[in-house]
């Protein structure tokens, strides 16, 4: 018969010690275990948020494609209608006025629809870099609470122990099987990387445009009239 009062240790409480050694690590398992479901889920996420990103851009870069060529198409519409009411303007500086109206109206929807391409383009990496964000906080916030976790095992432990026998008992963060572990699940949230949001990049062109337009000149009418050579000096310039 154990001396109680001496905390002499038994053979039973030995056993029931180990035991509590054995769910204190299982306990401790399946909070690691959640914890990389966790990431998985937050990846999984980051994964399908990316994708709609994707969509969202192609949509949009549609949306403006449809719009700019209505834009086009209305201009068009237009010129027709005023080039029905000069005559004999047209033998004259008149067209050379003409054209470059029709290309600084060109110019004009290019950067209309331009910037309503880049402003929609700014709200989908916007949302997306916010949930981003939030995941990446997430991911801190479930290593945190792990790390937590590990630590309410051990301290659970000690006192289970303390309870078979004093002379079992354990200070907490003294098992290091567990403090490490614990250590390990805390590193994970530590390790997560700041996504810090960036201006979205323009499209520069490569080559000056007198450069671009020796490359790909602009059309010229093949006549030898008149007015093929009227619209090709105008073209010229």
């Amino acid at each position: 018969m154990a001396d109680y009062d001496s905390g002499e240790v038994t053979d039973r409480e030995r056993l029931a010690a180990k035991r509590q050694d054995y769910i204190a690590r299982y306990n401790s398992k399946s909070i690691e275990n959640q914890l990389k479901q966790q990431f998985k889920n937050y990846d999984f996420a980051d994964k399908q948020n990316k994708a709609l990103a994707d969509v969202q851009l192609k949509q949009n870069s549609r949306a403006a494609e449809g719009d700019r060529f209505e834009a086009q198409r209305n201009l068009q519409n237009a010129t027709i209608g005023l080039l029905g009411s000069m005559n004999q303007a047209m033998n004259g500086s008149s067209v050379g006025n003409l054209m470059r109206m029709l290309e600084n109206r060109n110019d004009a929807d290019n950067q209309t629809y331009w910037n309503q391409l880049m402003k929609n383009n700014d709200a989908v990496y916007n949302a997306y870099n916010e949930a981003l964000n939030q995941n990446n906080v997430a991911r801190r916030d479930a290593a945190s609470n792990a790390y937590k976790g590990l630590r309410d095992i051990q301290g659970d432990l000690a006192a289970n122990l303390s309870n078979i026998n004093p002379n079992l008992y354990e200070r907490p963060g003294s098992n290091e099987r567990l403090k490490n572990r614990g250590i390990e699940l805390r590193n994970k949230g530590t390790d997560v990387k700041p996504n810090l949001a960036s201006l979205s990049g323009y499209l520069m062109p490569d080559t000056p445009t007198q450069t671009a337009r020796d490359l790909v000149p602009r059309n010229r009418l093949r006549g030898n009239d008149y007015f093929s050579t009227l619209i090709n000096g105008f073209n010229g310039r």
